[in-house]
């Protein structure tokens, strides 16, 4: 277990499944960025939701855990880490609610922040469903990896929510600042849906499954 200072706060966070290599972190510089981006923020605790989308390994929801946060995320293992990272502090467990990627948000959140994931569509799937809760007083904040962070990625960001802009880059990470401002509604693609040739079944993709649009060789080998 490695110990780290984020936003002011002494941790000692670990990944989960434990791994032996010492070099593994449960937090990367996305984390501090954002933390340091947020630091004259949180002085006080907002009266109105805080919310962590995709954090790995829960680094994010101690240090804002007097927030009170809510972390969605579509892991299971991320949602443990934080659990038990959480524990390894001495944090309360009751002070984070974690919801899963197709649980309803709370309305007018105060603020979102957000860690870039892997997959575009989840991405998608997540701003569009902020879209449904943010007011213009909702701040929002994303930070990823700079190599994961595209011009796909912030034309997301201006398309769901509004104006996008990006930093500086820092320890090759980057933040996203986005202004939440009227936009046009738009369709929900998710989940896709589609019936499976002659068999009478209809499939339901979600935006994070592996074979997103199609049913993969392995699905179509144990159906049959």
């Amino acid at each position: 277990m490695n110990q780290v200072e984020l936003a002011g706060r002494h941790l000692r966070l670990e990944r989960y499944p434990v791994s032996q290599d010492a070099n593994l972190q449960a937090w990367e510089a996305a984390d501090e960025y954002l933390l340091q981006e947020l630091a004259p923020w949180l002085g006080d605790s907002p009266s109105t939701p805080v919310l962590i989308f995709n954090d790995g390994f829960g680094a994010l929801s101690c240090a804002l855990h007097h927030c009170h946060p809510i972390s969605i995320s579509d892991s299971f293992l991320s949602q443990e880490a934080t659990r038990r990272n959480l524990q390894a502090n001495g944090l309360a467990a009751e002070s984070i609610t974690l919801l899963g990627s197709l649980d309803p948000l709370p309305a007018a959140p105060a603020l979102a922040v957000i860690k870039i994931p892997k997959t575009l569509a989840l991405l998608e799937q997540q701003l569009l469903a902020l879209r449904q809760v943010v007011t213009p007083q909702t701040r929002i904040l994303a930070a990823g990896k700079t190599r994961e962070i595209h011009n796909s990625t912030l034309a997301l960001f201006e398309q769901i929510l509004g104006p996008t802009k990006t930093s500086l880059a820092w320890k090759k990470a980057r933040l996203i600042h986005t202004q939440v401002t009227e936009r046009p509604a738009l369709a929900n693609p998710y989940p896709t849906v589609w019936e499976l040739d002659d068999s009478g079944y209809r499939i339901h993709n979600h935006a994070n499954v592996f074979s997103r649009g199609s049913l993969d060789i392995g699905a179509r080998f144990f159906m049959a």
